[in-house]
């Protein structure tokens, strides 16, 4: 079976499930050390911010160029089957860099801190509005920028969120399920 060609169904469905895994993983840790640092070191709470996101930001796409570059390379796959996958990741990136940074937003709204004063989350947000601006500008034909940008919050967000419990389910579903049968 080592000869046998992977699907690009089954392709796209693994790379979903990373996608999931690696927006639960960065969302979830980034949470935990900047709340941490909220309690134990406020003053220096932009400082611990911009370091975490920036290893989150840069481990993510480290991993989105291995896991595209893999499915690129991997002589079983077909070629639709590959651009197929690229798509996906490429529609996913943004999504995948913006739950770190929603964590950082998280913790600094339930801190009482403005998110404002880290210099990565202004950086972010600077670099996909530039990515925004000309989507914005073609489709509506004004500068809306900050329509499109609190759109993008709420659309990666619910995409990162739901592909998580999506992917996640399952393993809950199964430990739900064990629970009471072995109770019996």
């Amino acid at each position: 079976m080592a000869g046998e060609a992977v699907s690009g169904g089954r392709l796209v469905s693994r790379g979903f499930s990373q996608f999931a895994a690696a927006w639960f993983a960065s969302f979830g840790l980034t949470l935990v050390v900047v709340l941490v640092a909220a309690v134990r070191a406020r003053p220096a709470l932009y400082d611990v911010t911009d370091r975490v996101l920036v290893i989150g930001l840069i481990s993510l796409s480290i991993g989105w160029f291995l896991s595209v570059g893999a499915a690129l390379f991997n002589p079983r796959v077909g070629v639709l089957s590959k651009l197929a996958y690229a798509a996906v990741a490429g529609l996913m990136l943004l999504p995948l860099l913006w739950a770190p940074v929603l964590a950082s937003v998280v913790a600094a709204w339930l801190t009482g801190a403005s998110i404002e004063y880290s210099a990565v989350y202004a950086q972010f947000r600077i670099h996909v509005a530039q990515v925004l601006f000309p989507v914005s500008a073609g489709l509506a034909g004004a500068d809306l920028i900050d329509a499109f940008w609190n759109a993008f919050q709420v659309v990666a967000t619910i995409i990162g969120f739901v592909a998580s419990v999506i992917s996640i389910w399952p393993l809950v579903a199964g430990q739900l399920g064990r629970v009471p049968s072995s109770q019996a």
